[in-house]
């Protein structure tokens, strides 16, 4: 068990007083698995996501606990989160461009990120891990690639980048969030395929949230079903498909074969 979330509630501040995103939600995520966290639009999905990784807004109100490798992400000073996020929990986000500086080129940033982490030195540095990440997210054309600014890169080429970029610090786990809901179809497919590959070949353990049914069938083992906050089932894929157990899973997938029709 690499990550194990306890009784997390989350509430965030509006004018109206405090509302709640998150209530009393518990699962564990297996090493080498890929947990699917499903559910609608303002479900709670992404407040897990900034959850573990220590990034809730500072007026937020939070209880409960989240263990990453036995230790409590929620206790974890400020110092100590730097040295995990990115090194030890990468993170890929929804809108890939909302990751990079439109006025920095594409290897000005990977480097900055390497050096930051304490994987390289200098700016000088570097070139060969860029690459071979480059090369395991298939990306064609890196040195043009590097030369690039994020507008001058398609939305599927900059979502290869940060998944580049994410694995070469080498994580633990990996939180992909809505990484394909920015992208046309095709593109989605593919980058989908890529993360089972990556999976398989680097023992990547990936905490994947999404809205879209078709892409959990796909890529999950285990299944998270959110609905206003609050965990719904956790259940093996095979088992959440051919026999949901809770009345809102029914119904969700009830539409989602309803849209397959």
């Amino acid at each position: 068990m690499i990550l194990q979330v306890k009784d997390l509630s989350v509430s965030y501040w509006s004018r109206e007083g405090y509302v709640d995103a998150l209530r009393h939600a518990s699962f564990t995520v297996f090493e080498g698995e890929i947990l699917g966290v499903v559910g609608e639009t303002g479900s709670g999905k992404s407040t897990i996501a900034y959850s573990v990784l220590n990034l809730l807004p500072f007026d937020s109100e939070r209880a409960g606990e989240i263990f990453f490798k036995n230790e409590n992400i929620l206790s974890q000073p400020e110092k100590q989160m730097q040295k995990i996020r990115g090194s030890q929990i990468g993170l890929v986000a929804q809108e890939p461009a909302s990751m990079f500086n439109p006025v920095l080129s594409i290897k000005y940033q990977f480097q900055e990120v390497l050096k930051e982490k304490g994987k390289i030195k200098n700016k000088s540095q570097g070139l060969d891990i860029i690459l071979d990440s480059f090369k395991k997210v298939k990306l064609p054309e890196p040195m043009r690639i590097l030369r690039s600014y994020p507008h001058q890169l398609s939305g599927g080429q900059l979502q290869r980048v940060a998944l580049a970029i994410a694995i070469s610090l080498k994580p633990t786990l990996l939180i992909a969030d809505e990484p394909t809901s920015a992208l046309d179809v095709t593109i989605e497919s593919q980058i989908v395929n890529l993360l089972k590959e990556l999976k398989e070949s680097l023992n990547l353990t990936v905490l994947f949230i999404t809205h879209n049914l078709d892409l959990v069938k796909v890529l999950c083992d285990r299944v998270v079903v959110l609905y206003q906050g609050r965990i719904k089932e956790v259940r093996s894929k095979d088992e959440l498909f051919s026999a949901p157990q809770d009345d809102y899973t029914k119904n969700l997938l009830k539409a989602f074969h309803d849209l397959g029709d």
